[in-house]
């Protein structure tokens, strides 16, 4: 075992306080004005990154951040994104998807499938300027369609309950075709990771299929209640709620371990491990208020604040790229979510809200976007246009839900759904 010299320690302790405390307070202050923190996480590591800092002070930038004295700071980001999707896991409850089960299957697969069919349109046309390597163009288009057919639990969550509607019928249908999205979408994504960087030929796509899916409806079906009966084993033996959270956080590291051992990208698995502990029961109240606050002060912060600080984003802003990734990201998902919720049975300005909340990408776009870059699938430029786009749709989802509920159906429409009924 090696450990890094003191110098070398006492830097990262530097670097760690410095990029921790602008992204609590630049958090503190979007929250303040009623936006997502994770806009003034990511905006603190740009400020801190080669974007501002490296610009307008490339000495100091260098001494405060040398390229080869900063891997500690990355290893801890690696911790939060798997601490980040362990949170995100527990807050999926799949009790939800059985509520509403037929407008969710509807709202889900197309979804799922619009956005899916438009972001793959819009890869397979991008100019190959825009390509890191044009010979794997098609595992690109299926990157960035995955992308644009993802929701952010998190987010969603946290907009509807801001907007009092969780418990709604439209808090339902948000809630659990953003569950299966998720689902579907990690799979898929951790499909297109097994064929790039270290796992590329050691096992074919359909293996890795095979794997992704069994592993995953082993966790859903088997795993949710072998992990109820180890919870409340340890329960039963008064385990103290930080022994419970210990107990969390070890099964989350087994899953990721698991997953990144059969090709599988680690974080799938503490998402995984997330949704079947969030299921037990056992983790909530104090023990979860406690591991969220310690993901969301701590962990969370510095993972988006590197975000900001891996590529210089005044560099690589493409207006054109930007709006395009943007346009197709909003039409395909609220589209797709609002046509499906429609033809599951609800009104249009219902189904209309319901696209907007599927709309919100944020954290989960960010962290696709940032292992695309890490494994070179994607380069700076298609990556700002990622993080800008999560942000955005973060943004503006909460309004947009708020004037399609607040819209009144017309005398016609009405007139409709009650002779439907």
């Amino acid at each position: 075992m090696t450990f890094p010299s003191e110098h070398d320690f006492a830097l990262f302790l530097f670097q760690l306080f410095t990029v921790l405390s602008l992204a609590l307070a630049l958090g503190e202050t979007f929250r303040r004005l009623g936006q997502p923190t994770v806009i003034g996480e990511i905006l603190a590591g740009v400020l801190l990154g080669p974007s501002v800092l490296g610009a307008l002070s490339p000495e100091t930038w260098s001494a405060l951040f040398p390229g080869p004295q900063t891997q500690l700071l990355g290893s801890l980001a690696w911790f939060g994104s798997v601490f980040l999707l362990l949170v995100a896991g527990t807050e999926v409850n799949v009790a939800t998807l059985h509520r509403e089960g037929r407008t969710v299957i509807f709202t889900s697969i197309l979804g799922i499938v619009v956005p899916f069919g438009v972001g793959l349109a819009f890869a397979l046309w991008l100019p190959g300027d825009y390509l890191v390597d044009p010979s794997r163009r098609w595992l690109f288009a299926l990157f960035l369609a995955t992308a644009m057919s993802i929701s952010a639990i998190p987010v969603v969550a946290k907009i509807l309950i801001d907007l009092k509607i969780m418990t709604s019928a439209v808090g339902h249908i948000i809630m659990g075709s953003a569950i299966l999205n998720d689902l579907v979408g990690w799979m898929f994504f951790a499909v297109i990771l097994s064929q790039i960087g270290i796992t590329e030929g050691q096992q074919s796509i359909v293996g890795v299929i095979a794997l992704t899916v069994g592993f995953s409806v082993l966790c859903l079906t088997l795993g949710r209640g072998l992990t109820a009966r180890v919870f409340a084993f340890f329960h039963g033996r008064r385990l103290p709620p930080e022994g419970i959270l210990g107990l969390a956080v070890l099964m989350a590291f087994l899953c990721a371990a698991l997953t990144s051992w059969i090709g599988i990208h680690a974080i799938f698995g503490a998402f995984l491990a997330g949704v079947m502990i969030g299921e037990t029961g056992e983790l909530k109240n104090h023990s979860l208020d406690v591991l969220r606050n310690l993901v969301l002060s701590i962990f969370a912060p510095i993972f988006f604040a590197t975000m900001g600080m891996r590529a210089n984003f005044l560099a690589h802003f493409d207006l054109l790229l930007v709006l395009g990734v943007l346009t197709i990201a909003c039409i395909g998902k609220i589209a797709g979510g609002a046509i499906g919720a429609y033809w599951g049975g609800m009104r249009w300005s219902s189904a209309l809200a319901v696209g907007f909340g599927l709309n919100a990408r944020g954290a989960m776009e960010i962290i696709l976007a940032f292992l695309a870059l890490e494994y070179g699938l994607i380069n700076e430029r298609v990556f700002v246009a990622l993080v800008i786009t999560a942000v955005a749709t973060s943004i503006m989802s909460g309004p947009l839900i708020k004037w399609a509920l607040a819209r009144k159906p017309t005398p016609r429409a009405s007139a409709a759904k009650a002779s439907a009924a």
